[in-house]
């Protein structure tokens, strides 16, 4: 990497230094706009190419879910749990009439309409 770096400066390097020899010498297409633009441009164009960047890709990192909480107590549970162990909140409150989950929350049973 650092080898093509430098090796596009000593080409720009030289490209220059052409130009500038082209410009004082007595040759009659130096001394013309187009060969001053022509020499000019061919420098500035090796030395961008020699100087590209190469793009590293973004690792991907690793997302940890957080555990989740009792509403009521605040500590770490398992979503497997139906009871908090810490301060007994019911954490899947179930209707008393079918006895789906609900939600606390909730004012009616939405899969059979009882009020909670």
């Amino acid at each position: 990497m650092i080898v093509k770096k430098i090796i596009g400066i000593l080409i720009g390097l030289g490209c220059m230094a052409l130009s500038v020899m082209a410009y004082f010498s007595n040759e009659p297409a130096s001394k013309t706009d187009f060969g001053r633009i022509t020499t000019i441009g061919v420098s500035i164009l090796m030395g961008n190419l020699s100087s590209k960047k190469t793009i590293t890709p973004i690792q991907p990192t690793l997302v940890i879910p957080l555990a989740p909480k009792c509403p009521a107590c605040g500590k770490e549970i398992s979503n497997e749990f139906s009871v908090c162990p810490y301060c007994a909140t019911v954490l899947k409150p179930k209707c008393p009439s079918c006895g789906k989950e609900v939600t606390h929350d909730f004012k009616n049973c939405p899969y059979c309409g009882t009020v909670l």
